[in-house]
């Protein structure tokens, strides 16, 4: 990077004009904070309402020590594999340290993966395993021992320590969180759910009905690991085991965040600024504290863009098997890392036509373009080698390595699932952003996504990102336009702006955005540096408005946490079902079957928020369309007698629904548009008559009704 003041620029009118811009975009961004940022005064009375501590505390304890144990696992397996690849060592002992435990985490989900075809989730191959990785950690202790090299002592400042406060809180809050139990959608659907189901299975065979067991569930592998282990104690230390150790990938992103902008030469503070805007995204609280495996992904995709860069300066194998080993991992975990696979080869394709100007000390028969595309693409292959397993399954057992997404173009089959709910899928997954995008919404992408988006809504994002990365963006965008970069920092640009493209023009849900941010963080950070000498005023105007702008976005995440209250039942002061019971409006009824329904009396959940989780009794329901079943039948009936006989023969004891909207004309998902509007008049009544049977009626409410089946 260059240094040179001559290189930089102070220019009066440009700070003016940043500093306003700035200021627009915090003011915006908290203009649509009322429901969260908007109600701080009164969500701090959620911390009381009883003791703090209490016996439950026990399960938190031992969830934590699960966690570490398992991370310490990962760093041994790790250390040990990445020994023997041949590369360059990272200046930073703590970027080094989560290079290995990626790895080691990748290699753990591939052999929890194989354990699971043999049957051999138990408790006692669970000990085994962490045995086996805390042995392998002791072997590898010493390397972490000594000191760093290549980095530079700086003073530390007061607004540096402030920088790591802003940085703590919200990895604090998120780790409180993580140990309470989850209320997250997708986690009470699949995330901890389907562990939990493999657990007792003893393997990862497919569940009947929900379809999430035919998906890749590599970082789920380590919840399978958590839960074995916690188990041992109760089930809630399994759930608090298995939140806390996907948490942990929270810390290592951070830390691989830091380390690397330090390692391209970004000063501390602005590496802590870096960290500072990805730790202060609120979206990236609630997955880091809900269960959701998309830090996970991150972490392994920000790493394969650092194995990435050093490929592109280097040309030797050694990046070649660890660019391999995280794009392989990020395809074991979500089937969207197949944009970074596009991204990845248009780089490859690149340096191929730019063959000069490899490291000093490299091969130079790897300035060959034939042997660079070579090199490139075995990368890509041998990731997929890595990640197939869990697509060869799913091809195996349903016919499509990509089940259950198109099959309108690749075909397959499983019960509770078809074309029609797979294009329906496919279409749902579009609503996010807005149904009706024209060429406006996709211009003003960046802004919508920074100021408007909102939790649980679709169509503004599903999510929260914040202004930091929009005022960061002009940064960018004039640094590599008018100064030289780190490559490092143009090709994670690059990555970077592929995949928001793909994302644009795809699903545009928030947290699919956050394999890309660590990287345009540290671009973020490294292009500020180049372009303002330190201590003119453009320098300050953008040190102190990312920082404002990344407070602004802990302000959400303090908002949100105080929302779902979780210390208590952290701290063991509140029960479980307490605490299910104020962020679950429906628990209630589960508890209800639980207690009173008899151990297999199976029951059918229709718009149920997918949670299977909190159930302890056999049940069926319909995966994402939750009252497709329903719908079906209704529409196979004459009578609620017949409707009643249907369900009967299907062995369900008992219906417990959501049923606030299915009666309204306007918003049932009932009603068939093509049918006249007397013919669904009758069939809502037929449902309603079902639903709401008062001589079957165990419990209900103005939302929900639990009936029993006769």
């Amino acid at each position: 990077m260059r240094r040179d003041d001559e290189t930089r620029v102070s220019n009066g009118g440009a700070t003016i004009i940043f500093a306003v811009f700035a200021t627009v975009c915090v003011a915006a961004f908290l203009a649509y904070r009322g429901s969260d940022v908007g109600q701080l005064p009164k969500l701090v009375e959620n911390l009381g309402g009883g003791p703090l501590f209490g016996t439950g505390i026990v399960d938190s304890l031992v969830g934590i020590v699960v966690a570490l144990l398992i991370g310490i696992s990962w760093l041994g397996v790790g250390s040990i594999v990445t020994r023997f690849v041949k590369r360059e060592r990272h200046p930073s002992r703590g970027l080094d340290a989560v290079f290995a435990t990626a790895v080691g985490a990748g290699i753990w989900s591939l052999i929890w993966f194989f354990l699971g075809l043999t049957g051999l989730y138990s408790p006692a191959v669970a000990i085994v395993a962490v045995v086996a990785g805390l042995a392998l950690a002791a072997l590898s202790f010493g390397q972490y021992r000594q000191k760093s090299e290549g980095t530079t002592s700086e003073k530390k400042a007061l607004f540096d320590s402030a920088l790591i406060g802003l940085i703590a809180l919200p990895l604090i809050l998120a780790f409180i969180s993580s140990l309470a139990p989850p209320v997250a959608k997708d986690t009470l659907l699949y995330h901890f759910a389907v562990p939990r189901a493999f657990i007792a299975q003893h393997s990862n065979a497919f569940i009947d009905g929900n379809i999430a067991s035919y998906l890749s569930l590599g970082t789920e592998m380590h919840d399978v690991w958590a839960m074995l282990l916690g188990g041992l104690l109760s089930p809630r230390a399994a759930e608090a085991a298995a939140g806390v150790t996907t948490f942990l990938f929270f810390p290592l992103l951070l830390i691989a965040i830091y380390g690397w902008a330090r390692e391209i030469g970004v000063s501390r503070r602005w590496g802590l600024i870096a960290t500072a805007m990805f730790a202060s995204i609120p979206t990236t609280y609630y997955v880091a504290s809900s269960g959701y495996i998309d830090l996970s992904l991150a972490l392994f995709v920000t790493l394969a863009i650092y194995a990435l860069t050093h490929w592109w300066k280097e040309q030797t194998t050694g990046w070649v098997i660890l660019i391999a080993i995280f794009l392989g991992a990020a395809l074991a975990v979500k089937l969207t890392a197949v944009f970074v696979f596009a991204a990845f080869a248009l780089i490859v394709l690149l340096r191929a036509r730019n063959p000069v100007a490899i490291a000093p000390g490299s091969d130079r028969a790897a300035t060959n373009p034939g042997r660079i595309v070579l090199s490139g693409f075995a990368a890509l292959l041998l990731a997929g080698a890595i990640a197939s397993p869990w697509y060869l399954r799913t091809w195996r057992a349903t016919g499509s390595p990509v089940f259950p997404f198109y099959m309108n173009i690749v075909k397959g089959e499983a019960n509770g699932w078809d074309v029609e709910r797979s294009n329906l899928f496919q279409a749902m997954n579009s609503q996010y952003g807005g149904e009706q995008k024209n060429a406006l919404d996709y211009l003003v992408a960046p802004v919508s996504i920074s100021v408007k988006a909102q939790p649980e809504d679709a169509r503004y994002f599903d999510g929260v990102l914040g202004v930091a990365f929009l005022i960061g963006l002009p940064i960018l965008i004039w640094a590599l336009w008018k100064f030289e970069l780190p490559v490092e920092v143009k090709i994670g640009s690059g990555v970077a702006a592929l995949m928001f493209l793909f994302w644009l023009f795809s699903s545009q849900q928030l947290r699919y955005l956050l394999p890309i941010l660590p990287v345009l963080a540290i671009g973020i950070a490294a292009s500020a540096e180049a372009i303002a000498a330190r201590r003119t005023p453009l320098y300050l105007v953008w040190k102190y408005s990312l920082v404002v702008a990344s407070l602004a976005g802990i302000l959400t995440t303090v908002a949100w946490f105080l929302q779902k209250a979780p210390l208590r039942v952290a701290l063991g002061g509140e029960t479980r079902d307490q605490y299910l019971t104020r962020n679950l409006d429906y628990y209630q009824y589960y508890q209800t079957l639980n207690s009173d329904a008899a151990p297999d009396a199976k029951v059918w959940l229709i718009n149920m928020r997918r949670d299977t989780y909190n159930i302890d009794r056999p049940v069926f329901s319909d995966y994402l369309f939750e009252d497709w079943t329903l719908k079906k039948m209704l529409w196979e009936s004459r009578s609620v007698q017949e409707l009643k006989a249907k369900t009967a023969a299907m062995g369900i004891k008992y219906v417990l629904t959501r049923h606030d909207f299915l009666f309204d004309f306007d918003k049932s998902t009932l009603v068939d548009d093509k049918k006249p509007r007397a013919e669904n008049d009758a069939k809502l009544k037929i449902a309603k008559d079902f639903i709401l049977d008062p001589a079957n009626t165990v419990r209900s409410d103005n939302k929900f009704s639990l009936i029993k089946v006769f």
